[in-house]
C-alpha cells in the first residue's frame, strides 16, 4: 500500500511529492500563515514547496531522515548564507535541532552566535534531548544469513555470553531466507534462552523475515520448529493479530496447543527510558516514542496501537526521538492511518524540527496535528 515510502532514495520521495500530489497543509510547527505574520519583522522570504516548506528545507529533512546529517547541515548553512535577508527562524531551528540530536555542541554555539547577531535577541540554549544513557555498554549483535556453519556457531556462543551482561541484544535476519529445520532450531533455541534471561531483542529485518517464513509455509517447507520460529518472529515485531492467526494454523497442523502471545520486552532507548512510556502531562496521558524510529521500531509502534485502544485523543510525545529513518516512513504512516480511524484526534508534540518537517512532507499532518517543540 505504501511501497513508495519504503524506497531508500530521497530523490524518489522528492519526485513523488512533485507529481500531482495533493497539497499538504503544514502543522502548527510552521505554516505559511506564520511566515506571513512574521513578514513585518523585515522582509521574510516565503517560498512554497510541497508541505508548505521551502524546497531546501524539504531536501534537508529528507537527507537527515536518510542519516546524512552532514549533508543536511551543509544544505541548511548554505541556504542561510544565500539568503542573508531572510528573517525566517525555521532553518535556524532546524539547524539547532540537528546539532543537538547529533551531539555537536561546538557547531551549535557557533550558530547561536550568528543567530543572536542576526536577530538581536537570545538564541536557543543547548538543551540536548534523547542522549543515550546505555551508549557506553556494547550491544551484542548476531547476524543470521544464508548459511549457518562452524564460524557462525562460535559467534553465536560468544553472542550468548555477551548477552548476559548487556541491556538488550540485536539479531539481524534481513539476509536470512526461511531456514531449514536444523537452523530454525538453533535460532528458536537462541530466542528461547534470551527470553529466559529477560533480554529485550531488537530483531533487525524482522518483518521481511516473517514474510519469507510465511512463503515457506505456503510451500509446505516449514517443520514444527520453523513454525515456532515464525511465531517468535511475529511476537518480537509486535504483530499480535498475525501471531494469533499463525497460532491457529500451528494448532491445526500439529494438533498441539500453540504458544500464547506475550508482548515483547521494551528496548531501552534514549534518556534511560523505554519506548512506550505512558506518563502524565497535565490532566492527559501521552505516549512517548524514543530514539531513532527506524525499521526496527515495530515494537514501539505496536505499543502505540495498543495504547490508542479505547481512546479518542492520542498525544504522542516525540521529545526523545532524534530522527525518523526514511525507511520507516511507510510503517509509521500505516500506523498513523490506522490510529486515525474512528474519528480519533492525534497530535505529535515536542518533536525536533527535522522530525516535524519530515512528518509534514510525507503527509502525516493529514491525519494529525504536528506541534513544534517548547524552547527555552
Amino acid at each position: 500500500m505504501f511501497s513508495f515510502f519504503r524506497k531508500d532514495k530521497p530523490e524518489d520521495l522528492m519526485a513523488f511529492l512533485k507529481e500531482g500530489q495533493p497539497e499538504f497543509a503544514s502543522g502548527p510547527s510552521y505554516t505559511l500563515v506564520n511566515a506571513a505574520s512574521e513578514s513585518n519583522e523585515g522582509g521574510i522570504e516565503v517560498q512554497e514547496g510541497g508541505g508548505g516548506l521551502v524546497p531546501e528545507f524539504e531536501e534537508a529533512a529528507v537527507l537527515y531522515a536518510n542519516g546524512k546529517v552532514g549533508e543536511a547541515a551543509a544544505l541548511l548553512n548554505r541556504y542561510l548564507l544565500d539568503h542573508p535577508d531572510n528573517r525566517d527562524h525555521l532553518p535556524w531551528y532546524m539547524l539547532f535541532d540537528l546539532y543537538e540530536a547529533s551531539n555537536q555542541p561546538a557547531a551549535f554555539e557557533d550558530a547561536a552566535v550568528d543567530f543572536a547577531v542576526k536577530f538581536e535577541h537570545s538564541p536557543p540554549t543547548w538543551a540536548p534531548r534523547g542522549q543515550l544513557k546505555v551508549a557506553s555498554l556494547p550491544v551484542p549483535l548476531m547476524s543470521f544469513g544464508e548459511k549457518f556453519g562452524n564460524i557462525e556457531r562460535v559467534k553465536l556462543q560468544r553472542f550468548m555470553q555477551e548477552a548476559r551482561e548487556a541491556p538488550f541484544v540485536r539479531m539481524e535476519v534481513s539476509k536470512c531466507s526461511a531456514p531449514d529445520e536444523e537452523t530454525a532450531k538453533v535460532m528458536f533455541d537462541c530466542l528461547t534462552q534470551l527470553d529466559k534471561l529477560r533480554k529485550p531483542v531488537e530483531l533487525i529485518g524482522g518483518p521481511g523475515f516473517a514474510v519469507r517464513m510465511g512463503a515457506a509455509q505456503q510451500g509446505d517447507r516449514l517443520g514444527e520448529t520453523g513454525w515456532l520460529l515464525w511465531l517468535s518472529t511475529l511476537r518480537l515485531i509486535g504483530k499480535e493479530a498475525d501471531f494469533e492467526e499463525v497460532a491457529v494454523g500451528y494448532a491445526v497442523a500439529f494438533e498441539l496447543s500453540p504458544p500464547s502471545y506475550v508482548p515483547p520486552l521494551a528496548l531501552p532507548m534514549r534518556g534511560g527510558e523505554v519506548p512506550g512510556d505512558v506518563r502524565p502531562s497535565g490532566s492527559e496521558l501521552v505516549f512517548t516514542l524514543s530514539g531513532i524510529i527506524g525499521p526496527g521500531s515495530e515494537i514501539q509502534l505496536a505499543q502505540l496501537a495498543r495504547f490508542a485502544e479505547g481512546r479518542k485523543q492520542i498525544d504522542i510525545n516525540l521529545a526523545q526521538v532524534t530522527r525518523i529513518d526514511f525507511a520507516a516512513v511507510g510503517l509509521l504512516l500505516e500506523t498513523l492511518i490506522n490510529l486515525a480511524q474512528g474519528d480519533r484526534a492525534i497530535q505529535f508534540i515536542e518533536g525536533n524540527e527535522m522530525v516535524n518537517a519530515l512528518l509534514n512532507i510525507v503527509g502525516a499532518n493529514q491525519f494529525s496535528v504536528v506541534h513544534g517543540r517548547t524552547r527555552v
